[in-house]
């Protein structure tokens, strides 16, 4: 009995091991590592002043109401209230104060203008009944020119209602604070059902598709910038963050406390990708560097070791866009000089490739990858 009960110990050890392999999970797979590319570009050779700014937009406005009340609206976004960073359109309604008040002094003020204008008729009659008399001399002059007087002050009160009507309907349309520019949102300060006095704040909303840089140089450089003159402005915050910005202002006089001439650069900014309150770095080559051809030059982030290479080996990363995806290449590069916080690749690379500048420490040649803005 004992040979017996081991042959069916085996059989449904067998059956439940084939049982747990028919209805196994899937094989592990390993997620794919994001990271950040760089398209690669050319710096000025030579020694790079670089000034760093803080980016802000060109224009910017801060929306007050002009009338007081309680607030009972606020725009829609995708069935929310407005908030910071939501687009706004020129003539946008953001925020409308209860519109009862309004109605009722524009109403008010038509009741009145309806009575002056009934008491000009009945006066109209009285001074014609009195030029008649006074015509026939029955009627002495100072009552002719009391009927007179009677119906210009009714055209005075007439007058005092139409206005009174006027103020209070630009008060109606002002019930509603509107955007006078597209753009974005900035800050909203209110919220509905907050009661609102003349001159609150209600938003800042600012246009970002230009954006302005303002740079400090000393006085031995301020004749290095023109107006009109362009330079490079880039931001670590912003991947491929390299821009061109046109000097739009230099001040004519020094700070008298930090005794730099402020030079402010406009940097056309379509896609929205500066951001106001970013840093962007102005990279400027001095005089005698200047007249230099332009060198390619990548983020030192991503250079890293060449596999079995000696101390001066050296590769990065490229992005290719595979069949099966994008992919990270190991390439052999030769360093240059520091151009700025820059390094010059002398040879390896072609101007426009991608280069991993985020996580390349991490990757193995071949390896798929999840490219990451």
């Amino acid at each position: 009995m004992r040979p017996t009960y081991t042959r069916a110990a085996f059989v449904t050890t067998t059956c439940l091991l084939a049982a747990s392999a028919c209805h196994g999970t899937d094989p592990y797979e390993k997620p794919l590592t994001p990271v950040l590319a760089e398209a690669v570009g050319r710096e000025p050779t030579g020694r790079v002043l670089n000034y760093s700014a803080v980016v802000e937009p060109v224009n910017r406005i801060d929306l007050a109401f002009r009338v007081g009340g309680y607030v009972t609206a606020l725009a829609q976004v995708a069935g929310r209230s407005i908030q910071d960073g939501d687009p706004v359109t020129p003539g946008l309604v953001l925020a409308s104060l209860r519109a009862d008040d309004f109605d009722a002094k524009v109403a008010q003020g038509q009741a009145g203008l309806a009575e002056a204008e009934a008491a000009r008729g009945a006066a109209a009659q009285a001074l014609a009944r009195a030029e008649a008399l006074y015509a026939s001399r029955s009627l002495t002059k100072p009552d002719l020119e009391q009927a007179r007087a009677a119906v210009e002050s009714i055209d005075a009160r007439i007058s005092g209602a139409r206005a009174l009507i006027r103020e209070a309907e630009l008060a109606r349309a002002d019930a509603d604070l509107r955007s006078p520019i597209g753009g974005v949102v900035l800050r909203r300060v209110i919220e509905q059902g907050s009661l609102v006095g003349p001159g609150t704040p209600g938003f800042v909303v600012a246009d970002t598709s230009t954006v302005k840089v303002v740079i400090g140089v000393p006085d031995t450089m301020v004749e290095r910038f023109a107006i009109g003159s362009r330079e490079r402005v880039r931001s670590e915050a912003v991947p491929d963050g390299r821009f061109e910005g046109r000097i739009t202002k230099v001040s004519p006089t020094a700070d008298p406390r930090s005794r730099l001439f402020e030079v402010e650069l406009s940097v056309p900014n379509p896609g929205g990708a500066l951001r106001p309150g970013m840093v962007a770095t102005v990279a400027v080559a001095d005089a005698g560097g200047a007249s230099a051809p332009d060198t390619l030059a990548i983020p030192l982030s991503a250079i890293v070791r060449a596999p079995g290479g000696g101390t001066g080996d050296y590769a990065v990363f490229v992005l290719e866009d595979a069949p099966e995806g994008p992919t990270a290449r190991l390439r052999r590069v030769r360093l240059g000089d520091l151009v700025g916080n820059r390094i010059a690749v002398v040879e390896g690379l072609s101007d426009g490739e991608r280069v991993i500048v985020r996580g390349a420490t991490i990757l193995a040649d071949g390896e798929r990858v999840n490219p990451t803005r």
